[in-house]
């Protein structure tokens, strides 16, 4: 999974993928190393219920499902109405009902990147149907 969003991002144009192509990179760095880590663990015989560990993996599968659906998004969209979707949805994923702090802190990050990235150092972020 990694290595296709790095493939994703090798895709954007050049001004506006260096962020994406670093963050792609490293989150396969840290895949790579967490799949060999699991190799090199012995193995033990747990005796673990299949209902418990369905449910131990629901939030994992949140989080795998959500990533992927924002990250195909932001093609089509645009990486600002894409970004906040994901975290407006993430945060009432995750248990926040309060949609002044949602709100807040969407509109918070979302100034706050596009201050140091567009304004700052002149990158060009995705741009999509919408923005």
């Amino acid at each position: 999974l990694s290595s296709a969003f790095l493939v994703q991002a090798l895709s954007y144009a050049a001004e506006s993928s260096q962020f994406p192509r670093f963050l792609m990179g490293v989150q396969l760095l840290f895949s790579l190393i967490f799949l060999f880590q699991q190799f090199r663990q012995p193995l033990e015989p747990k005796t673990v219920q299949n209902l418990e560990v369905i449910a131990s993996l629901v939030p994992a599968f949140k989080v795998f499902l959500i990533t992927s659906l924002y990250v195909l998004a932001i093609d089509y969209v645009g990486y600002f109405s894409a970004t906040a979707a994901f975290l407006l949805g993430a945060m009432a994923l995750f248990g926040n009902r309060r949609l002044v702090v949602m709100g807040l802190v969407t509109g918070s990050f979302l100034a706050l990147i596009y201050a140091l990235f567009v304004l700052f150092m002149g990158v060009r972020l995705p741009q999509g149907l919408l923005f």
